[in-house]
Protein backbone atom coordinates (compact mmCIF):
# COMPACT_ATOMS: atom_id res chain seq x y z
CA UNK A 1 0.00 0.00 0.00
CA UNK A 2 1.66 3.14 -1.17
CA UNK A 3 0.50 6.37 0.39
CA UNK A 4 0.33 7.97 -3.03
CA UNK A 5 -0.87 5.07 -5.20
CA UNK A 6 -4.59 5.81 -4.86
CA UNK A 7 -6.08 6.65 -8.23
CA UNK A 8 -9.02 8.93 -8.84
CA UNK A 9 -11.26 5.95 -9.61
CA UNK A 10 -10.47 4.44 -6.19
CA UNK A 11 -11.22 7.63 -4.27
CA UNK A 12 -14.74 8.06 -2.93
CA UNK A 13 -16.73 10.72 -4.76
CA UNK A 14 -17.26 13.90 -2.79
CA UNK A 15 -20.15 16.20 -3.37
CA UNK A 16 -19.41 19.78 -4.23
CA UNK A 17 -20.85 21.03 -0.94
CA UNK A 18 -18.64 18.62 0.99
CA UNK A 19 -15.52 19.85 -0.84
CA UNK A 20 -16.50 23.45 -0.13
CA UNK A 21 -17.02 22.67 3.57
CA UNK A 22 -13.63 20.93 3.72
CA UNK A 23 -11.96 23.86 1.98
CA UNK A 24 -13.58 26.36 4.37
CA UNK A 25 -12.44 24.27 7.32
CA UNK A 26 -8.85 24.26 6.00
CA UNK A 27 -8.98 28.04 5.50
CA UNK A 28 -10.37 28.55 9.03
CA UNK A 29 -7.60 26.42 10.53
CA UNK A 30 -4.94 28.27 8.55
CA UNK A 31 -6.36 31.65 9.63
CA UNK A 32 -6.36 30.55 13.28
CA UNK A 33 -2.74 29.42 13.03
CA UNK A 34 -1.64 32.66 11.38
CA UNK A 35 -3.52 34.78 13.92
CA UNK A 36 -2.02 32.78 16.81
CA UNK A 37 1.52 33.17 15.47
CA UNK A 38 0.96 36.87 14.81
CA UNK A 39 -0.42 37.44 18.34
CA UNK A 40 2.52 35.55 19.84
CA UNK A 41 4.98 37.60 17.77
CA UNK A 42 3.30 40.86 18.85
CA UNK A 43 3.46 39.77 22.48
CA UNK A 44 7.15 38.91 22.16
CA UNK A 45 7.88 42.26 20.50
CA UNK A 46 5.96 44.17 23.17
CA UNK A 47 7.65 42.39 26.08
CA UNK A 48 11.12 42.44 24.56
CA UNK A 49 11.12 38.75 23.66
CA UNK A 50 12.34 35.88 25.73
CA UNK A 51 15.82 34.41 25.52
CA UNK A 52 14.29 31.14 26.69
CA UNK A 53 11.77 30.89 23.84
CA UNK A 54 11.36 27.17 23.15
CA UNK A 55 11.69 27.39 19.35
CA UNK A 56 13.26 23.96 19.08
CA UNK A 57 10.25 22.45 20.85
CA UNK A 58 7.78 24.43 18.75
CA UNK A 59 9.59 23.29 15.61
CA UNK A 60 9.45 19.69 16.76
CA UNK A 61 5.73 19.98 17.50
CA UNK A 62 5.12 21.47 14.05
CA UNK A 63 7.20 18.79 12.38
CA UNK A 64 5.27 16.09 14.24
CA UNK A 65 1.92 17.60 13.24
CA UNK A 66 2.90 17.78 9.57
CA UNK A 67 4.37 14.27 9.34
CA UNK A 68 1.56 12.51 11.15
CA UNK A 69 -1.21 14.71 9.78
CA UNK A 70 -0.26 13.98 6.18
CA UNK A 71 0.20 10.27 6.89
CA UNK A 72 -3.20 10.00 8.55
CA UNK A 73 -4.84 11.88 5.70
CA UNK A 74 -3.12 9.74 3.07
CA UNK A 75 -4.22 6.51 4.75
CA UNK A 76 -7.90 7.35 4.99
CA UNK A 77 -8.89 3.86 3.79
CA UNK A 78 -7.09 2.34 6.82
CA UNK A 79 -8.76 4.46 9.50
CA UNK A 80 -11.07 1.61 10.48
CA UNK A 81 -8.21 -0.81 11.03
CA UNK A 82 -6.84 -1.23 14.52
CA UNK A 83 -3.47 -2.34 13.11
CA UNK A 84 -3.05 1.02 11.34
CA UNK A 85 -3.53 2.97 14.57
CA UNK A 86 -1.25 0.60 16.49
CA UNK A 87 1.53 0.99 13.90
CA UNK A 88 1.05 4.75 13.85
CA UNK A 89 1.14 4.86 17.66
CA UNK A 90 4.35 2.84 17.73
CA UNK A 91 5.99 5.14 15.18
CA UNK A 92 4.77 8.16 17.16
CA UNK A 93 6.28 6.76 20.38
CA UNK A 94 9.65 6.20 18.66
CA UNK A 95 9.49 9.63 16.99
CA UNK A 96 8.66 11.37 20.27
CA UNK A 97 11.22 9.44 22.31
CA UNK A 98 14.05 10.16 19.89
CA UNK A 99 12.94 13.77 19.48
CA UNK A 100 12.89 14.47 23.21
CA UNK A 101 16.21 12.66 23.68
CA UNK A 102 17.90 14.77 21.01
CA UNK A 103 16.27 18.10 21.91
CA UNK A 104 17.26 17.78 25.57
CA UNK A 105 20.89 17.49 24.49
CA UNK A 106 21.21 20.24 21.88
CA UNK A 107 20.92 23.95 22.70
CA UNK A 108 19.64 25.14 19.29
CA UNK A 109 18.15 23.47 16.22
CA UNK A 110 18.16 25.43 12.94
CA UNK A 111 14.69 25.62 11.38
CA UNK A 112 16.07 24.49 8.02
CA UNK A 113 16.95 21.18 9.67
CA UNK A 114 13.29 20.67 10.56
CA UNK A 115 12.34 21.29 6.93
CA UNK A 116 14.76 18.61 5.73
CA UNK A 117 13.91 16.11 8.46
CA UNK A 118 10.16 16.50 7.99
CA UNK A 119 10.34 15.27 4.40
CA UNK A 120 12.69 12.44 5.27
CA UNK A 121 10.59 11.31 8.20
CA UNK A 122 7.40 11.37 6.15
CA UNK A 123 9.03 9.10 3.53
CA UNK A 124 10.19 6.73 6.29
CA UNK A 125 6.71 6.69 7.85
CA UNK A 126 5.10 6.04 4.45
CA UNK A 127 7.48 3.14 3.78
CA UNK A 128 6.89 1.76 7.29
CA UNK A 129 3.11 1.86 6.97
CA UNK A 130 3.25 0.57 3.41
CA UNK A 131 5.43 -2.38 4.42
CA UNK A 132 3.20 -3.49 7.30
CA UNK A 133 -0.20 -2.69 5.77
CA UNK A 134 0.41 -3.79 2.16
CA UNK A 135 -1.23 -7.19 2.42
CA UNK A 136 -4.40 -5.87 4.08
CA UNK A 137 -6.55 -4.43 1.32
Amino acid sequence: MSLTSTTRSQMPRQTRSRRIKDWLLYVAIAVLIVISVWMFAMHQARTGGSPNLPLKWLGFAGMTAIVFGYAIRACRQSWGKQKFWALLGLFFAVHSGLGVFVLLRVPVVPLVLYAVLTGIEYVVLAAYLGFFLDGER
